[in-house]
C-alpha cells in the first residue's frame, strides 16, 4: 500500500473496494431437486457466525417447500463452527416437525469431527455419498 492509497489526512476512505458481504467468497451454495422429490442443498465453503445465517435461511426456504427428504451435501465444507452446528439441529428439528426425512453428507474431518465431539453426530441421519 502506498500513500497515495490512503484516504486523505481528515478525509473518510470512501472506497468500495472490499465491501462485499464478508460471506460471500466463504460460503457457497447451491440446490437441486432429483427426480424422486429429494431436494440437495450442497454447501461450499465454511460455515461460521457469518455464513450460517445465509445456509439456515436457504435450509428453512426448503423445507418450507416440503420435499420428500431434504439432503445437506457438506462433503465441500472445510469448516463447520458452532454457528453451522445450531443451523443443523435447528434444520433438523424443523424437518422432524414437518415430517421431511433429513439426512446430512459427511465425507470430510472438517464437518464429522465437530458432529462427534459434541455428541451431535447422533441427531443424524449421515451418508458418505450421493
Amino acid at each position: 500500500m502506498t500513500t497515495s492509497d490512503l484516504p486523505a489526512e481528515g478525509q473518510p476512505d470512501v472506497s468500495t473496494e472490499g465491501t462485499e458481504a464478508p460471506f460471500d467468497d466463504v460460503i457457497t451454495l447451491s440446490t437441486t431437486t432429483g427426480e424422486d422429490g429429494a431436494v440437495t442443498v450442497t454447501v461450499v465453503g465454511e460455515v461460521d457466525t457469518f455464513t450460517a445465517p445465509v445456509l439456515r435461511s436457504t435450509l428453512d426456504s426448503q423445507l418450507e417447500q416440503q420435499p420428500r427428504e431434504l439432503v445437506i451435501d457438506l462433503s465441500g465444507v472445510q469448516f463447520l463452527g458452532s454457528a453451522g452446528l445450531a443451523v443443523l439441529v435447528e434444520t433438523q428439528k424443523s424437518a422432524r416437525s414437518r415430517e421431511v426425512a433429513l439426512r446430512l453428507i459427511a465425507t470430510t474431518r472438517a464437518v464429522t469431527r465437530p458432529l462427534e465431539v459434541t455428541g451431535l453426530i447422533d441427531l443424524f441421519t449421515i451418508a458418505d455419498a450421493r
